[in-house]
């Protein structure tokens, strides 16, 4: 990522990741200094130097009398970050007051090579106390074999249910492990059942993930879940009438 747009993310204005980056790079010098530095006139960086003094990025001190400008370690950036964090936890309780969640199906689009991985991490964040699957062998052909979803899943108490073809890694690798992974998976002929996409249900929410295009959809309706959850419903006991060892 570009130093812009970390400074950017951090709520620093143009101005202000200049005159940061001149201070960086002169050590102990005077406003006038970093301003010819970072390009910009003497009054609006003496202004941003003392903005970035009280966000603790800069430090003041005294040399033969005159004041004297330094950066501090690039690390205290990250209090920056700790800051925000913790005014976000303060705020939750107000922002959630505020928030209307009796509104009209939400849909969310997510397109990319993180795609698929935004839904899993929802799947995390939900902590649901169980994910309906129907699940696609195209899961590990993306993903490596260290790729640690259903240990967390697993780590945060996450039972599943899974529907998967004959053949499928879900047949040959992961059915034997149910209980450690705290699933119950069910195979069925896999002329039946090879789809490209994998479905999950859990809570409020639906999420189709589309590998071969990578892409996913999140659709937020406890009526669509409730009606999808009972199609789940119907598919399991088919596939348990016809499932195969």
């Amino acid at each position: 990522m570009k130093l812009d747009h970390i400074f950017l993310k951090l709520g620093f204005s143009e101005n202000e990741s200049h005159v940061y980056l001149a201070a960086l790079a002169s050590g102990v010098s005077s406003a006038q200094a970093i301003a010819k530095k970072a390009g910009l006139k003497r009054t609006t960086t003496y202004s941003v130097l003392s903005y970035l003094v009280n966000r603790g990025v800069v430090a003041k001190t005294k040399v033969k009398n005159k004041t004297r400008f330094v950066a501090e370690p690039p690390e205290h950036l990250l209090n920056l970050v700790s800051e925000l964090q913790a005014n976000i936890q303060k705020a939750l309780p107000e922002l959630k007051a505020i928030y209307n969640t009796d509104v009209k199906p939400k849909i969310t689009f997510y397109e990319g090579e993180n795609a698929i991985q935004r839904v899993y991490d929802d799947t995390l964040a939900e902590k649901p106390a169980e994910i309906l699957e129907w699940n696609t062998n195209a899961y590990f052909e993306q993903f490596p074999s260290d790729h640690n979803y259903i240990d967390q899943r697993v780590k945060l108490g996450i039972r599943a249910r899974r529907i998967a073809g004959k053949g499928s890694e879900w047949d040959t690798r992961h059915k034997a492990r149910d209980a450690a992974e705290i699933a119950e998976t069910v195979i069925v002929p896999a002329a039946e059942f090879n789809p490209q996409i994998e479905v999950n249900i859990y809570n409020h929410k639906v999420a189709f993930m589309d590998y071969a295009d990578q892409m996913s959809v999140v659709i937020e309706s406890q009526a669509i879940a409730d009606a999808m959850r009972q199609a789940y419903e119907l598919s399991w006991k088919g596939a348990q009438a016809n499932s195969v060892v």
